[in-house]
């Protein structure tokens, strides 16, 4: 049986529940991923776009183009600001969540580093997981049958 997930931004006006298994987690090091966490990476969880459902509140949608010339799209609460899940062009059947967003973050456990290129020299991804030097294909990450 799978555990639903729930998670929320800060001021708890976007709320989120998550019905499926990760398809797979960890940490993106890319420029734009370090801007909008405020830190060194973020932490994300892969879902198939179908289980995850935003059930209060209406997140914000910002569009840009990243360093691999894909769109990606990211969701943020209109009044706090917390960015809550994104999706790539590419691949709009999955969605990213914030780890920092779920009820119980302790559900989290990375299974690898994305665009290590781009970390920064004062934090470095964990030597002892997977590094992809850029993003890979989604199917490359998978870790579910």
């Amino acid at each position: 049986m799978i555990e639903v997930l729930e998670g929320e931004c800060l001021c708890g006006a976007v709320k989120y529940c998550v019905n499926a298994a990760p398809i797979v987690s960890g940490a993106c090091y890319c420029r734009d991923c370090q801007k909008t966490s405020g830190g060194a990476e973020a932490h994300g969880m892969m879902f198939p776009a179908s289980a995850v459902t935003v059930v209060q509140g209406t997140p914000t949608t910002f569009a840009r183009k990243v360093e691999s010339g894909n769109d990606v799209f990211r969701q943020f609460c209109p009044v706090c600001g917390v960015h809550v899940m994104s999706w790539n062009s590419t691949a709009p059947e999955y969605k990213a969540i914030k780890v920092g967003t779920l009820k119980d973050p302790s559900v989290y456990q990375s299974q690898g580093s994305l665009w290590v290129s781009s970390a920064q020299s004062w934090h470095r991804p964990d030597p002892m997981l997977p590094q992809h030097s850029k993003m890979p294909c989604v199917t490359e990450l998978s870790t579910t049958p």
